[in-house]
């Protein structure tokens, strides 16, 4: 067999296999192709094992895992199904078992002071409570300021007052609140959040008198004509002491402003 002959019968078994090196090329392009569509869907940042509720419907519902795509939610799940969206550069967060809760946006709303409001007297005005005078809210904290209730904290105390909703449009003072007590110490929050009222054993407690000057961002209101504390306190004069007032003593006590 000469070299012309041998050249020949190799062309014919190259031709015979053409068919399945084009199949092979196809098959390759095609997944190059898929992997480049899908990688589309690949996520930011993935969320694993830990209770993660949605909070959608009328009842919990948790899903096993939560994939973020560019700051929007892409995919929720079980962890299997999730987990099909990890891509090379997606970042694992493993939640170690802990919860997850869609994002809270508070709208200045002083959130901190939710579960102190559901504990504590209720001074609000009407119609989310019904103070509308200083003599109403003497009674609520009166009312309040069971053993049991005193316990949680050990003083006396009590959110949302308005002087601007109360018949005497002023803020109540020590000797409005001494009438409610004068063996427990006593703090009542304003509306605002920026403003507080002691009664006399309370600034007793916190060391307020006649010669305490007032702290750079705060104000003592004084009695007319004196220096004596008429137990107003206002900005940094009131904010380091509310969370003493207001802070169970104990992880049980504690549980109960959950």
């Amino acid at each position: 067999m000469n070299c012309s002959q041998k050249k020949t019968i190799m062309t014919v078994k190259l031709l015979k296999y053409l068919p399945l090196v084009f199949a092979f090329t196809l098959v390759v392009n095609c997944k190059h192709e898929a992997k480049k569509t899908d990688s589309k869907n690949v996520a930011t940042t993935i969320f694993y094992n830990g209770d993660i509720v949605t909070m959608e419907g009328d009842t919990a519902n948790y899903v096993e895992a939560i994939a973020i795509k560019d700051g929007v939610i892409s995919k929720v799940g079980t962890e299997n199904e999730v987990m099909t969206f990890k891509g090379d550069a997606t970042t694992l967060i493993d939640l170690e078992g802990k919860t997850m809760f869609p994002g809270f946006i508070d709208a200045h709303a002083h959130f901190f002071g939710f579960g102190p409001q559901a504990s504590g007297a209720n001074l609000l005005p009407p119609p989310d409570g019904g103070i509308q005078s200083i003599d109403d809210l003497i009674s609520e904290l009166s009312s309040w300021a069971t053993p049991e209730n005193i316990q949680l904290t050990g003083w006396i105390y009590g959110l949302g007052f308005d002087d601007s909703q109360l018949a005497e449009k002023r803020f109540p003072t020590k000797a409005d609140l001494d009438k409610v007590s004068a063996e427990h110490p006593i703090l009542i929050l304003h509306i605002s959040a920026h403003f507080c009222v002691m009664n006399s054993k309370a600034l007793e407690l916190v060391g307020i008198t006649k010669d305490t000057p007032n702290p750079e961002g705060g104000i003592i209101r004084r009695m007319p004509n004196g220096k004596e504390p008429n137990g107003v306190l206002e900005e940094m004069a009131a904010i380091p002491y509310i969370a003493k007032a207001i802070t169970p003593k104990t992880p049980e006590n504690l549980a109960k402003q959950a």
